[in-house]
């Protein structure tokens, strides 16, 4: 507090803010009471520390009170101004003005942007908002020529707009990304959906519109950016003027989107983000410019210091952005005016004017990062440098800096993305100075060069691109390696602070002691000098006093007269970092292993039916800590011919963009099968993506192909990779763990070509989980075609999973007829095995023949009349009815014979259109605990 008050004061502050974040959506008070009692237990107990207790205590609290200020007042004034709830708004019309606030986006057939409202038509009537409120406006274009007309929309317009309400989507699924409250960080509470250029109409409205000096900065600031995009593209190629965009004006919108993914798996997106590393290199250039053109260092520094906003502007003012921009000019004042430049006090003073401007700035991701890392680098590269001090100067200044920045990035990284490469580190030393040193400077002149000289700045430019095409490739390859990406659950806060604070002990241990070694070992004359700073306890030593004892057993240790009383001579300072620097990389090690293994099921297995819209996908986890995903979701493609103008550059997929993300989140660093159930697109769309990213040990099918090409890619990835391919057979089981066994029921015909294993084990009475070896898998045969079947869903995969005692039925889209087949094929059985009727007739009351009751019964074919038959149901008597079906689907799924059918027998129902993820627990005794993100809209039985 006394040498950094700065550094003290902004961390309160950011702990205020994080306490009160964390407690966003309860238990705000009864914490702000937990604060209070721990600063007085400190204050009565630290009576020397009162006044620096009570100024860091009244600014934590101040944060915490400021920020949950913030968060209660961010709310909608729309409802209460149309006198209606959210519920009854949703998909109501609007007629409404205002100002379009940032440059539209158009991708495709949509467009999006934000839009401030003035004014509200109710009625034919017009009514002024007392305060403007912002909405997120997204249009889809009707025809291709509309698409001339949308561009020409610019910040600033000011429009009449038709449209629909629309609630922002929230998360579905448990841990899934929320974008109603991401948006709501943005102070955006509803959405306008829509539809045609036409909806969209020229306003007379009488506020800041085009004729405001702002709005006229940020209209020129757009069409800048835009210049400076068309210009890139005409100097460098076509595979990396999008990437040369987002690293020269921060405009990622061009970058191949499997390019991106190949950087973010690599830990190298950040190249792509405007931060410090950029303002460095722009602000050296301007200031050996102007001291060039021969202004003094002082009005050099002025100048560049004017113009950092322009540059911050100009690469779209992120986060990371802003940041760089505020400490870079808080140093080039400093520098200016002579005054002592510390790091870390220009950091906390960026840090917390953002915090005070926007408090919602400490829950983005780029924020965190970049104040995170630059944190990192100029508090733990010190630390880290004596640790390299055997590599030479310019080696182990780089080695620090990248290592610092990847352990720093670590706990974030996995807590956000779920993932960590292996090579990152590799990548980051071996690319970073090409695109720091290289790329960035040299294409920055290119583009400064084409306003004088083109085909000068073309030819340059070229340059760039073989090196850029050279990256890529190396980029490739890395990615491409086997077993380099790692998949991490998401660790809690505690665990990052606790990981923080073991590595800054580990390092400062290490240094210290090397710092140590090197005095002994120096010979100087006079070592106590040196030695008084680094070891505590000792007191002022004259430079002609004798050597206290401690010093004379290191002295002793040199010369190899050491024994086993030096411990005990040693300095506390010395025994903390001896036994520090012996625990810090154990406890590091636990924390490290502790956020990789997956989370420990204590005996309880989970199925989790996991709302993929309308679709199929089902994940169960096994009390040994088996996963096995059934089914994987799937977004429909209804593109036409002529119509290829409407298709966007990252289109939502549900493989990509929900059900990976979802298991990484949930550490899942294998699946041990994959089971699908049919090979419709709303099945298996989304296993694609699985199957790219995710070891698979198996996969079961129902072996038939679909129509067409839908499946095809898929079993080519999975044959790629070697992945063992089974079909499924009625009788035949897979037994992942003791408690967990499933038993195949259906399809009752099913192709037995070589190439595809059609049993995954023949013994019925001794299952077990049959595995191909990468050597037995490279001696099968040749794959002959399989059938295609049209009509898949008369083919699901039907199984009936037995868990800690309780059963489950997995469905797919069987139809009724389907179902016939099976339950002639278990009456049959069962009539001709005396000893299972026998075994059936001590479990249930009910005549075996005509029931067999599970516990939980996935509903065929999303609620379709043409599945779940009333003889289905009365033969399974399920207590619980799971139906999967998309919240907005337009088939009209769940029909109401299908619901009144399982009401007939009793059966509970969940649905993850109205309840979102429904997930069921087993525990170790049997009982069942069903869990789902949403509550029911209606009364469940």
């Amino acid at each position: 507090m006394k040498t950094r008050p700065l550094v003290a004061l902004c961390t309160a502050w950011v702990t205020g803010c994080t306490f009160a974040a964390v407690l966003q959506y309860g238990g705000f008070g009864w914490g702000l009471l937990g604060l209070l009692l721990i600063a007085g237990a400190l204050w009565i107990s630290l009576p020397v520390h009162r006044r620096s207790i009570l100024i860091l205590g009244l600014t934590l609290v101040c944060a915490a009170v400021y920020w949950n200020w913030n968060d209660r007042h961010n709310n909608s004034i729309l409802p209460s101004l149309l006198q209606q709830s959210p519920q009854q708004m949703n998909e109501q019309p609007v007629q409404t003005e205002g100002v379009i606030t940032n440059l539209p986006e158009i991708d495709g057939d949509r467009v999006s942007f934000r839009m401030k409202l003035y004014v509200l038509k109710q009625l034919g009537a017009a009514s002024s908002l007392p305060q403007p409120e912002t909405v997120m406006v997204q249009l889809k274009l009707t025809a291709r020529q509309e698409l001339q007309e949308a561009a020409n929309w610019q910040r600033g317009d000011r429009i009449a707009l038709r449209g629909t309400w629309k609630m922002p989507g929230e998360a579905r699924n448990f841990d899934a990304f929320d974008y109603r409250r991401y948006l709501r960080t943005q102070y955006i509470h509803w959405m306008i959906k829509a539809e045609g250029a036409s909806a969209i109409q020229p306003s007379a409205l009488t506020v800041n519109g085009p004729a405001s000096w702002s709005w006229q900065l940020l209209r020129w600031n757009d069409h800048t950016r835009q210049i400076l995009g068309s210009r890139i593209e005409q100097i460098f190629y076509t595979e990396d003027n999008g990437y040369m965009k987002g690293l020269l004006i921060g405009d990622a919108d061009d970058i191949d989107p499997e390019q991106f993914a190949s950087f973010s798996r690599l830990g190298l997106t950040h190249i792509l983000a405007i931060s410090g590393l950029h303002v460095a290199i722009y602000t050296g250039l301007l200031l050996w410019l102007f001291r060039k053109i021969g202004l003094t260092r002082e009005r050099a520094c002025l100048v560049v210091m004017l113009l950092l906003p322009v540059y911050v502007l100009l690469t779209g003012a992120s986060p990371s952005a802003i940041r760089a921009g505020i400490m870079g000019m808080i140093a080039l004042y400093a520098a200016s005016r002579g005054l002592l430049k510390d790091g870390l006090h220009i950091l906390c003073a960026a840090c917390w004017g953002m915090l005070l401007y926007e408090p919602y700035f400490l829950l983005n991701v780029s924020f965190q990062l970049s104040f995170a890392v630059t944190a990192g680098l100029i508090l733990y590269v010190p630390l880290m440098q004596p640790l390299l001090q055997k590599l030479t100067s310019r080696l182990a200044g780089p080695i620090a800096v990248t290592l610092v920045a990847q352990l720093i990035s670590f706990p974030l990284t996995i807590y956000y993305f779920n993932q960590f490469s292996l090579l990152s580190f590799a990548a980051n030393f071996l690319l970073v100075p090409v695109s720091s040193m290289i790329v960035l400077p040299v294409g920055s002149i290119a583009l400064v060069l084409s306003y004088g000289w083109l085909q000068g700045a073309i030819w340059l430019g070229s340059i760039v691109s073989w090196i850029n095409i050279l990256s890529f490739r190396m980029i490739d390859w890395l990615d491409g390696l086997p077993a380099m990406l790692t998949i991490w659950h998401a660790p809690p806060l505690t665990w990052i602070l606790f990981y923080y604070a073991v590595l800054y002990m580990l390092l400062r241990y290490g240094s210290d002691l090397l710092g140590w070694k090197k005095e002994q070992i120096s010979g100087d004359s006079n070592p106590s000098d040196r030695l008084h700073t680094a070891i505590s306890g000792i007191g002022d030593i004259h430079p002609t006093a004798p050597l206290p004892p401690v010093h004379r057993s290191m002295r002793e240790k040199q010369y190899g007269i050491y024994s086993h009383k030096s411990y005990r001579m040693m300095s506390p300072w010395l025994r903390r970092r001896i036994i520090g620097i012996l625990i810090s990389p154990c406890l590091l090690l636990v924390l490290v292993i502790y956020a990789y293994l997956s989370p420990l099921q204590h005996g309880d297995g989970i199925v989790q039916y996991l709302d993929v819209g309308q679709g199929d996908s089902i994940l169960i986890t096994t009390p040994g800590g088996k996963h096995i995903l059934v089914d994987g979701g799937g977004t429909m493609d209804f593109g036409q011919k002529g119509q290829e103008w409407r298709k966007r550059k990252n289109p939502y997929e549900i493989g990509l963009k929900l059900l990976v993300p979802l298991l990484k989140q949930r550490g899942i660093h294998q699946l041990d099968a994959v089971i699908l159930t049919h090979g419709d697109h709303d099945h298996a769309g989304g296993l694609l993506a699985a199957a790219e990213q995710i070891p698979i040990r198996q996969f079961v099918f129902n072996g038939t192909m679909p129509k067409g090409s839908g499946l095809d890619k898929l079993i080519q990835v999975l044959l790629e990779k070697k992945v063992p391919i089974y079909g499924s057979l009625p009788g035949l089981k897979l037994q992942p763990d003791q408690q967990t066994e499933l038993s195949f029921l259906a399809p009752i015909a099913v192709t037995s070509g070589t190439g595809v294993n059609t049993e995954l084990s023949s013994d019925t009475e001794q299952p077990a989980t049959r595995y191909a070896s990468a050597e037995q898998f490279s001696n099968l045969p040749a794959i002959q075609p399989l059938p295609r079947k049209e009509e898949q869903n008369h083919y699901s995969v039907v199984f009936l999973m037995t868990m800690n005692s309780r059963r489950f039925l997995f469905t797919g889209d069987a139809d009724q007829t389907q179902e016939k087949g099976i339950l002639y094929d278990l009456t049959s059985r069962y009539q001709s095995q005396p000893l299972l009727r026998q075994q059936n007739q001590q479990q249930t009351s009910d005549n075996p023949t005509t029931s067999v009751p599970v516990d939980v019964l996935k509903i065929g074919h999303h609620g379709s009349r043409t599945s779940t038959s009333a003889e289905w149901l009365h033969y399974w008597q399920p207590a619980l009815s799971v139906i999967s079906v998309g919240q907005y689907n337009t088939y009209g799924h769940p029909t109401e014979e299908v619901l009144e059918r399982i009401e007939e027998v009793g059966s509970d129902v969940a649905r993850t259109d109205q309840n979102g993820e429904v997930q069921i627990r087993v525990n170790a005794d049997g009982q069942l605990l069903r869990r789902t993100l949403l509550p029911s809209p209606v009364s469940s039985k």
